[in-house]
């Protein structure tokens, strides 16, 4: 259905990656994963027709259908209807047609011939099945609650998700590329989706860091490294079956190298040794003593020397040489602890109601924060639970740290140190420093916010947490976007975390790793309190 053949791409004259070779077929369940800014989302790109690749070939089978479901809405304006509308593609184009023709003839317009070909086409594309298949998408998606008429940017980001993924599915594509698809999505969305794929009968290419979505929902993963320009391949399985062949191929590269380096040190010290012999007998000779024999040994020892020096220099430049194992420089993560006595109340929200577009969100809400709490906000798509973090926030009467949900206002002109200090107040070099620990080098340190990809813009907005005065977390979806070097590193520093923490999540390993006090359940305009 879709092939490429020895494709690359680069940003800013940097290689992302090179000599991607892919073939997708029906029922292939095919995971892209890598950090940050490796190039997953321009090889989705790349693949769905959107970018040319620098070289290489993209190529789809006859009549193939490609789906390309990107991570956000990009520049959300519009209603919900005409937004999915619009994913029936020339149909939607041809009743529009229609409809506008229809009020001509109305208005006594000569334009029957017109009509009459509009209606063949819309009788050829089945038109009288978009209806239908509008509303078995919404049903089985979860957004029949939203009304055609209600704006894009009054959704939340799971049903923003859920919209994007319908958009694709109204076209009927062979092929569905998806990038992070589970961000925003609740547990029981992520499940849903995860099962759908399992019976979609085309071929699914995603980028995700979903650890659960991975397991269920592929087979086979390709891991950009930002490492190897080239790809590095572990068929069968998903995601722990990849960290273990991972973990295993590393031991092992690391094993070979250190094995090659004794040998390549038992070589440097055999030509040493020969080396000094020849000098040795250079310096018998030069001594004055008479003995031919001696300078023909010499010469002998001496050009030895030089053949291994040869054979070493050519082992090493050969590509069977195996190189030092690299990996990237690690995230340091280390969040401000609080040494003060637990149990103190440091927030408290009362009698909150909230409506929204004539809903009722939240319905008198009454909840508190106690210093040392560890609480997970857990609910549907669209139950408020933003509502109520946002809420905790303003209530707060102790500095706070945010972690937003999605990276709404901060696509800017603003460079990535400029941004930081207008946070953390500190000098231009320590502000350098203390990126530097978050993995953000010095070519990145003028980067434009609007340049970096969505996973580095939350390390940004992670260092600039760590470094804060607050002591209270508020966290919004704290994994989305972050690779797994990433969230390993997270969950390991929240773990160690000495202070109060307020979690809205979906990822069930996360929450796992970090661990909970307290559970706040928004459901039905209530906060149930467990």
């Amino acid at each position: 259905m879709l092939k490429a053949v020895s494709i690359s791409a680069a940003h800013d004259g940097e290689p992302l990656f090179t000599g991607v070779d892919l073939v997708l077929g029906a029922g292939d369940r095919v995971g892209v994963v890598g950090p940050n800014g490796a190039g997953k989302t321009t090889l989705l790109r790349v693949l769905a027709g959107e970018l040319p690749p620098a070289a290489g070939t993209v190529t789809r089978g006859p009549g193939t259908r490609v789906g390309y479901v990107p991570q956000q809405l990009a520049g959300a304006h519009g209603t919900v209807g005409a937004f999915l509308t619009a994913g029936l593609g020339e149909l939607a184009e041809v009743t529009a047609r229609m409809r506008r023709l229809e009020r001509e003839l109305a208005d006594g317009a000569d334009v029957l011939t017109a009509y009459g070909e509009a209606q063949e086409r819309w009788t050829t594309l089945r038109g009288w099945t978009a209806q239908a298949r509008l509303d078995e998408i919404r049903l089985r998606l979860d957004i029949a609650g939203l009304g055609d008429d209600r704006p894009l940017t009054s959704v939340s980001g799971g049903e923003q998700a859920r919209l994007l993924l319908a958009r694709a599915l109204l076209d009927a594509p062979d092929v569905l590329l998806l990038d992070e698809p589970t961000n925003h999505l609740d547990a029981e969305g992520a499940a849903w989706l995860a099962r759908w794929l399992t019976g979609f009968p085309g071929g699914v290419l995603t980028v995700s860091h979903d650890r659960a979505f991975l397991d269920t929902a592929v087979g086979h993963i390709i891991e950009l490294d930002g490492i190897h320009d080239t790809p590095q391949d572990y068929p069968g399985g998903g995601y722990r079956a990849y960290r273990r062949e991972k973990t295993r191929r590393w031991q092992k590269l690391l094993l070979d190298h250190e094995a090659q380096e004794k040998d390549r040190r038992r070589w440097e010290a055999d030509i040493a040794r020969t080396k000094a012999q020849s000098l040795s007998v250079e310096t018998t000779v030069r001594s004055g003593v008479e003995a031919p024999h001696l300078r023909r040994i010499a010469r002998k020892v001496a050009k030895k020397a030089k053949v291994r020096e040869r054979r070493l220099r050519r082992q090493m430049e050969s590509v069977r040489w195996i190189s030092e194992p690299r990996t990237r420089p690690p995230l340091a993560l280390a969040f401000p602890g609080d040494d003060a006595e637990p149990g103190e109340p440091l927030i408290g929200v009362r009698d909150l109601t909230v409506k929204l577009g004539g809903r009722t969100v939240l319905d008198s809400v009454d909840v508190s924060v106690r210093r040392g709490d560890r609480i997970l906000i857990t609910g549907r798509n669209g139950a408020g639970k933003t509502t109520l973090l946002r809420a905790v926030r303003d209530a707060a009467g102790v500095p706070v740290a945010v972690l937003p949900q999605t990276d709404a206002g901060l696509r800017t002109k603003v460079t990535v140190v400029d941004h930081f200090r207008s946070q953390v107040p500190v000098y231009a070099e320590d502000a350098e420093r203390l990126l530097a620990a978050h993995q953000f080098g010095p070519d990145q340190w003028d980067a434009s916010l609007r340049d970096l990809s969505a996973g580095e813009l939350r390390r940004l907005l992670l260092a600039v947490m760590v470094n804060s005065p607050a002591r209270v977390l508020l966290l919004d979806e704290p994994t989305n976007f972050l690779d797994f070097d990433a969230l390993d590193v997270v969950e390991e520093a929240l773990r160690a975390y000495r202070g109060t923490l307020v979690t809205v999540t979906h990822d069930r390993y996360f929450a796992d790793a970090v661990g909970h006090t307290r559970t706040w359940h928004v459901a039905d305009a209530r906060v149930h309190v467990s």
